[in-house]
């Protein structure tokens, strides 16, 4: 009966947060991001563009730029937990982005639209993030890179990435001008994503006890791309020697760790520490 009640619980936090994130993305699009001329990056500001050019629906032109993503993924072997997340983070903001097509704000003003639009997209993603849903876009794209050339990071192919799109879809709708306000919406969204992601502290230690540890071990580092510490234990009430496994992951990656761990054993014991910083690879440079 407790594990039953357990799984109803988990399941409606996750459906929550999956409407919750998905509606204010589609608030920011409608309402900041489409009406005052903003280009966002990933596939969104691909979508927003050709709506001014071609009327078409934002949320189902998101959806059909990343269906050839979700493919390659399915390909190139990714995981079936990551991908489903994956693929219900993206109909659920590009549903909610056409849904809510017909909101509007009134003020028009390229500034306030770029500030709002950054922050009220940065949140709505933020939340979707930390129960393991992707929007698809320049992030999908950059993971799917990184696991082919590992040796350039992440976040430099997602900041490449999405600078490519700005520029492109402002000569397009020959907006020069306009880059600079689709920058400043993107700083704005790269700051609200840390907050909701990150608060004050942007990592956690994980400390895991499981008699699965070696299959937990390889699992960790053959999906999150993260090393793993195995260091040798003993309980004391058992008395049975054991390895408690040490990792180091970013807040954002705090979810899939913990369904990686829940799924591989139900019975493993996590102890998870807030990290004031974490230096070395992987993390910020020393």
């Amino acid at each position: 009966m407790k594990i039953k009640k357990e799984g109803i619980r988990y399941a409606v936090t996750k459906i929550s947060v999956w409407v919750g994130g998905s509606i204010l993305y589609g608030l920011s699009v409608n309402m900041f991001i489409a009406p005052g001329g903003i280009t966002m990056g990933g596939f969104t500001g691909i979508a927003t563009t050709l709506n001014h050019l071609f009327h078409t629906p934002v949320g189902l032109m998101t959806v059909l730029l990343n269906l050839p993503l979700l493919l390659i993924e399915i390909r190139t072997g990714g995981g079936s937990i990551g991908l489903f997340n994956a693929l219900l983070g993206v109909l659920g903001t590009s549903l909610a982005t056409d849904l809510l097509s017909a909101l509007s704000y009134p003020n028009y003003d390229p500034l306030l639209s770029a500030v709002f639009g950054g922050l009220t997209m940065g949140a709505g993603t933020g939340i979707l993030l930390s129960k393991g849903f992707t929007t698809g876009g320049s992030d999908l794209s950059a993971h799917i890179i990184h696991r082919r050339f590992s040796f350039i990071s992440t976040g430099k192919l997602i900041l490449a990435i999405d600078a490519a799109i700005v520029i492109t879809c402002a000569l397009l709708l020959q907006a020069g001008g306009g880059i600079l306000f689709s920058f400043v919406s993107l700083w704005c969204f790269s700051t609200a994503l840390d907050y909701v992601l990150d608060g004050f502290g942007g990592s956690k230690l994980v400390l895991i006890i499981s008699g699965h540890h070696d299959l937990i071990a390889d699992r960790i580092m053959e999906r999150l791309h993260r090393g793993v510490t195995a260091v040798d234990c003993e309980g004391r009430y058992t008395k049975k020697k054991n390895k408690m496994l040490f990792c180091a992951v970013r807040k954002s990656e705090l979810f899939a760790l913990t369904e990686l761990v829940r799924r591989t054993d139900k019975d493993a014991f996590l102890t998870i520490c807030d990290a004031r910083d974490v230096l070395g690879n992987g993390f910020r440079k020393m």
